[in-house]
């Protein structure tokens, strides 16, 4: 991979990483395990599950998010969203349509969501492309990779 590859991989790696820890944090804080296990159900995942899947959604966002940041064990962590974003995808926006635009869901509180697919795919198709390229420059995968060749003189 040539520097300015590796530099776009990073770029994406650790720009999708942080996009990850964010909303892994959001589902913690602000949603509750409760809130998320609920969102699970709504996907029609089996009840009995949703409480783990609720977990996993919050700790596959922000631990992989933070290994993505920092690029370790980068294909991993990337790997670990894709099912999240593919259900995003398929399971949550799909019916809404490809635009993103908000819906109010509360007029009384001012509370809106955001609908459509558009950027939960393009969130799967980041995820995916950087499962497929790895950390690139600047992370700790790179670093443990270089270490471990033999200098040859």
């Amino acid at each position: 991979m040539s520097a300015p590859e590796a530099a776009g991989a990073a770029l994406l790696r650790v720009v999708l990483g942080a996009v990850f820890v964010m909303h892994g944090a959001y589902a913690f804080t602000v949603l509750g395990p409760a809130g998320v296990a609920a969102l699970v159900m709504r996907l029609a995942y089996p009840a009995g599950l949703a409480g783990l899947l609720a977990w996993y959604l919050i700790l596959a966002h922000a631990a992989g998010g933070a290994l993505l940041v920092v690029g370790l064990w980068t294909r991993w962590a990337a790997l670990a969203q894709v099912p999240i974003m593919a259900s995003a995808v398929f399971l949550l926006h799909l019916p809404e349509g490809f635009f993103m635009r908000g819906i109010i869901v509360d007029p009384a509180a001012g509370r809106a969501i955001a609908a459509g697919w558009e950027h939960s795919l393009l969130v799967l198709a980041a995820t995916l492309a950087v499962a497929l390229l790895g950390a690139g420059a600047w992370s700790v995968d790179r670093a443990r990779a270089t270490r471990r060749r033999p200098h040859l003189p």
